[in-house]
């Protein structure tokens, strides 16, 4: 092949990734405000008004993310759904990168970028503002990173590495199984010989620099995330069976299945695949740590865009005879699959009544509902942001300098920041996640604005607070079906007793004290 031939194939291949970051990003564009922000999206808006190296339940880049998104684009849905949108395009730029390394052809870039297209897990975490598709982007690049180390043998590249570790370890701590999966992997193959290099060490002391602020802030903070491990643990991860996660496995990117299928078993018995057999080694090894961990399915789908990537170039390096019938059918299916999948992720395109399943929705707490937990999180939270924003806007001024306004929980408080940012409202108080460090101390205003919502059906909201404030008046109540939480009540609250004031300094005291180095 001569340069100019070469020349061709590789500008042919680029204009085929433009074009499927363009669709991407058009159906992220014009889909992005059918549904509301995610729950856990309203959290991570809040951090980016109380910038810190670390936070109780994920490291600082989020918050980041969000600052320079609401700063660009407004205090809007579309600006907390861009940073997504163009992450999960990106990774096409990957796509790329990795097949021209492979030295792969067109049709190897055609199947990949449909492979990943037409992933409806993908598509969904794309369009959700969280540290999950960033974490797939960093897995994804480490593995373009880690392909040029042992396919090149040149250890510079392990400053590359250290430092996508790093971006990544600071965004979502899940990227400790990838690590540790990469290096056991490594030391099981002969690539074990490269960590025999000053770069190495170089790079895990850039690694530790890099990430060592945030494990001050967890020192300083006595060890948040591990409490919040704990919790999930308690609370979701309790629920998590190893049937369940091994079925998500394959229908997670059901699409690709005949492509990442084909990725690993070329990896781990062709004789030619030998350089690259510690992908297949590290995939496997991830799997058992998150089986032993008890880890959610999903933290695996920052791998599968590698094994995507590995199996369209093997099906076209490999499969010559019946080279057009394999990869048309391949294609067929990732797009059948994908609109099959529809109508059981729904999101970015159908609504709710769409997927509704009478059999149910298994969510985080191993019980089943009509419609998916995801979908369910980005509804109702604009009611209760606005509804409070009115009531704070109808007091008059002197009242709204004694007013506070309480949440139950983070998704309250975020959405309540949201829609009231324009109006300055007043930092939410909550005992939940890191809105415990941006709380008063003690309770001093006389009138509490109380955004109210319990699982606990005993617990009658008008007796609880009559026991705390001298008058309390009910100001709305949320009607929405399809809100995981439908039901909720909005008061307004005078004169806070004693017995409030005592039990808020006694809660405050007692969970900062939780959160604070000894």
């Amino acid at each position: 092949m001569n340069k100019n031939t070469a020349t061709q194939i590789f500008s042919s291949n680029w204009l085929i990734i433009l074009s499927f970051i363009a669709i991407k990003l058009t159906i992220h564009f014009l889909t992005y405000n059918n549904y509301e922000l995610h729950r856990d999206a309203y959290l991570y808006y809040a951090y980016s008004d109380h910038p810190a190296w670390g936070y109780i339940a994920v490291p600082p880049s989020i918050g980041i993310f969000a600052k320079i998104a609401t700063s660009i684009f407004g205090n809007t849905t579309f600006a907390l759904r861009f940073f997504p949108a163009i992450i999960g395009a990106l990774n096409f730029v990957v796509i790329g990168l990795m097949i021209k390394e492979l030295k792969g052809g067109k049709t190897a870039v055609w199947l990949a970028c449909v492979g990943y297209l037409f992933s409806p897990a993908y598509m969904h975490t794309a369009a959700l503002f969280q540290p999950v598709v960033f974490n797939q982007f960093y897995w994804f690049l480490s593995g373009y990173l880690i392909l040029l180390l042992i396919n090149r043998n040149e250890t510079k590249y392990w400053i590359g590495i250290a430092i996508v570790f790093a971006l990544a370890f600071l965004n979502k701590y899940s990227i400790v199984f990838f690590i540790v999966g990469f290096l056991l992997a490594m030391l099981l193959s002969k690539h074990r010989r490269l960590f025999l290099s000053k770069y190495f060490v170089i790079a895990c002391g850039i690694a530790i620099v890099l990430v060592l602020p945030n494990i001050i802030w967890q020192f300083n903070h006595n060890w948040p995330v591990i409490g919040h491990m704990e919790e999930l643990r308690e609370r979701q991860l309790v629920h998590v069976r190893l049937s369940n996660f091994l079925t998500d496995q394959f229908l997670m990117n059901i699409q690709a299945f005949f492509i990442w299928i084909a990725a690993i078993l070329t990896l781990l018995f062709h004789k030619q695949e030998r350089q690259n057999r510690v992908f297949a080694w590290m995939y496997l090894i991830i799997i058992l740590l998150l089986i032993l961990g008890s880890g959610k399915s999903y933290y695996t789908l920052g791998f599968y865009p590698i094994l995507i990537v590995f199996g369209a170039h093997f099906i076209d390096k490999y499969i010559v005879k019946y080279r057009t019938t394999v990869v048309s059918f391949l294609i067929i299916n990732a797009i059948v699959s994908f609109y099959g999948s529809l109508s059981f992720d729904g999101i970015p395109f159908y609504g709710f009544e769409k997927v509704a399943r009478k059999d149910g929705y298994r969510w985080e707490d191993g019980k089943n509902y009509n419609v998916p937990q995801d979908m369910a999180d980005m509804t109702g939270w604009s009611e209760i942001g606005n509804v409070v924003r009115d009531i704070y806007l109808n007091l008059d001024e002197e009242t709204k300098k004694n007013c506070a306004i309480y949440c139950h929980h983070y998704g309250q408080a975020g959405s309540v920041m949201f829609y009231g940012k324009d109006i300055g409202i007043p930092q939410p108080i909550s005992f939940n996640a890191s809105f415990i460090f941006w709380s008063p101390d003690s309770l001093t205003k006389e009138y509490v604005i109380w955004v109210y919502f319990e699982f606990d059906d005993e617990v009658d909201p008008d007796s609880l607070l009559n026991s705390y404030f001298e008058q309390i008046e009910l100001k709305h109540e949320v009607s929405n079906p399809d809100f995981r939480e439908n039901g909720t009540r909005i008061y307004l609250c005078r004169h806070p007793n004693e017995k409030a004031r005592s039990e808020y300094v006694e809660q405050m005291a007692e969970l900062k004290k939780r959160y604070r180095r000894n």
